[in-house]
């Protein structure tokens, strides 16, 4: 070898050799103090996709944060729709509170204004106050036409509203006040009652000349005068109804335990809390805060008698079921938590 051995034991192939040494990585790869080459830049046009988004878009909510309470959809306005039930010597006032969506919000207002046609008008102040519902409904139906179709939402289906309230049989009740008014304008300018000169007006006489014959006076002899019968009318007896003061039906009274909420606690006058179903319970809503509390709610679910809705809660343990045979729209489920 014109240059002399490699360096070492004479092997060209040994490790520190002119020939053994490992190559050096290629640029850009990491390691063996070579810098990493930077990432892609991103193409321009292109949003990067952010965590817990699809395709880079966020997702969407109500701006005010309102949701329709039966379907959970939006654009939501909060709004009251009123109804009345006359109930002869009593009247009943009924009220749904929003928030409402557009589909919903409709229904609800022809639903509680068909029903107040039917029902409101069996008492005597219910004369006022039924005209007076029906046209305070007009509001809050004013502003449901206002909103733009609502997006679906996650509590449950829309409700249907149904054909207009125009084109139902209920709108015929309307004819009850204008006969009763078309009734008293009649009776009041007299085409209904007595003339102006029957009853007990007096109308005049005229006394006709009577005819001579010679010189003596002919005087008509005067008719003859008949008693006429008396009679007298027995005593009729009075009859004296007890006021109304309750529903007349029980299970559509109202209870305390509809202003429950989430966060407020519960408590059954019919014994402990136990693993038993309670049919008939009596609810109370106490402090959370007193000792007899049995019960805390997690959730409430309104329009609707199905307490398997509180699988989706995992806190739950319990759940207290409110129906209204007469208005299925008040129903909600209250999905509890025992407390220790």
């Amino acid at each position: 070898m014109p240059y002399g051995p490699p360096p070492g034991d004479g092997n060209p192939y040994s490790s520190g050799g002119a020939y053994g040494a490992p190559p050096p990585p290629p640029p850009g790869q990491p390691g063996y103090g070579y810098p990493s080459a930077p990432p892609p830049a991103q193409p321009y046009g292109y949003p990067q996709q952010a965590a817990g988004y699809g395709y880079g878009y966020p997702q969407q909510g109500p701006a005010d944060g309102l949701t329709c309470r039966f379907c959970g959809g939006y654009p939501a306005v909060n709004a009251t729709v009123r109804g009345h039930q006359g109930l002869i010597l009593a009247y009943r006032m009924l009220r749904m509170t929003g928030p409402f969506c557009r589909t919903c919000g409709t229904a609800t207002v022809r639903d509680m204004s068909a029903r107040t046609l039917v029902q409101g008008w069996w008492s005597l102040v219910s004369w006022l106050l039924t005209p007076i519902t029906l046209l305070a409904n007009l509001v809050p139906h004013n502003r449901f036409k206002r909103l733009q179709p609502p997006v679906p939402g996650s509590h449950g289906p829309q409700l249907d509203p149904g054909v207009p309230l125009t084109r139902r049989p209920h709108i015929a009740m309307l004819l009850v006040p204008v006969s009763l008014a078309v009734t008293l304008v009649l009776a009041s300018t007299g085409v209904l009652g007595p003339g102006k000169h029957g009853g007990n007006t007096t109308d005049p006489i005229i006394a006709a000349p009577s005819p001579s014959v010679g010189s003596s006076t002919y005087t008509p002899a005067p008719p003859p005068v008949f008693p006429s019968p008396t009679f007298t009318m027995p005593a009729m007896p009075s009859i004296t109804l007890p006021p109304v003061t309750t529903p007349s039906d029980p299970a559509d009274a109202p209870d305390s335990v509809d202003t429950a909420k989430a966060g407020d606690c519960l408590r059954n006058e019919n014994g402990p809390a136990g693993e038993t179903t309670d049919t008939h319970p009596k609810v109370s809503v106490l402090p959370c805060t007193d000792t007899k509390a049995q019960y805390k709610v997690i959730y409430k679910y309104p329009a609707t008698a199905d307490e398997k809705v509180c699988e989706k809660q995992p806190k739950s343990d319990s759940w207290y079921t409110r129906t209204y045979s007469s208005f299925p729209a008040l129903n909600y489920v209250l999905c509890l938590k025992k407390l220790k």
